[in-house]
């Protein structure tokens, strides 16, 4: 196994073994899980409120994309990065016979691994949801698992955006709430100053609505998804800029 593989493996197997994150990916599926419960209990007492077994899963995806990914990425990151610079163990790993390119590499990836698989587990507990408490027949099934797998693609932008600001803190504090300043101060702007929210990722969180619609052309799609790889090289670039000339 090459040394970049093996490293992946290793910092999985760290993010894993943390109880930090084997809770926050229990307590997203708990959540999800209960809200159906929650919903089924009180959509038969008022009628106003009514999901079918489509729109659950979706709307749970809206909110675990838009406040649960984006704080669960900016902790992790905080965490592999600034917290193991500030308890030194950074040091250990730049010291094995592995360039930082692949240390920065493997740090990304195993937070995506993480991610994809906090989607996955959240898409389970919905249809399961869905089918426990009977909200009514799941008809489109391949539609809700697309929107769970293009909704990735944002998310992993995300964890690039991430692993570039936390490169500035050496504590893992100071990082987290650096993450969450940003990622708001960049939701406030794109509200408030006009054309700035076609053109920030932040927007496209919920890229599987503008699939939804249908309204889009096959072209837009494409150019949203060049935009989005734009950025994700863009961070990911700084953000190995600022590791590889770090003193740890």
């Amino acid at each position: 196994m090459s040394n970049l593989g093996a490293n992946i493996i290793n910092e999985i197997q760290k993010l894993f073994l943390k109880k930090r994150t084997v809770i926050f990916l229990i307590v997203t599926a708990l959540i999800s899980f209960l809200s159906a419960f929650f919903i089924s209990a009180i959509q038969s007492k008022l009628v106003f409120i009514s999901l079918t077994a489509e729109s659950f899963p979706l709307i749970i995806l809206s909110i675990i994309t838009n406040a649960f990914i984006p704080l669960f990425i900016f902790m992790l990151a905080a965490e592999v990065f600034s917290g193991e610079t500030a308890d030194k163990t950074m040091k250990l790993v730049i010291t094995r016979p592995i360039s930082r390119f692949k240390i920065f590499l493997s740090k990304n990836i195993a937070i995506a691994v993480y991610v994809v698989i906090n989607l996955v587990a959240v898409l389970f507990v919905t249809l399961l949801a869905v089918a426990v408490f009977r909200f009514s027949s799941i008809g489109n099934v391949p539609h809700i698992i697309f929107s769970y797998i293009i909704d990735i693609v944002p998310a992993l932008v995300l964890v690039t955006f991430a692993s570039c600001v936390v490169q500035f803190f050496k504590s893992s504090n100071g990082a987290l709430i650096s993450c969450i300043l940003t990622f708001i101060g960049i939701k406030v702007l794109a509200v408030f100053i006009k054309g700035v929210n076609n053109s920030v990722f932040t927007t496209y969180l919920n890229w599987y609505t503008q699939w939804s619609t249908g309204g889009a052309k096959l072209l837009t799609h494409i150019n949203l998804l060049f935009m989005l790889i734009a950025y994700g090289i863009i961070f990911f670039t700084c953000g190995f800029y600022l590791f590889d000339k770090k003193e740890f």
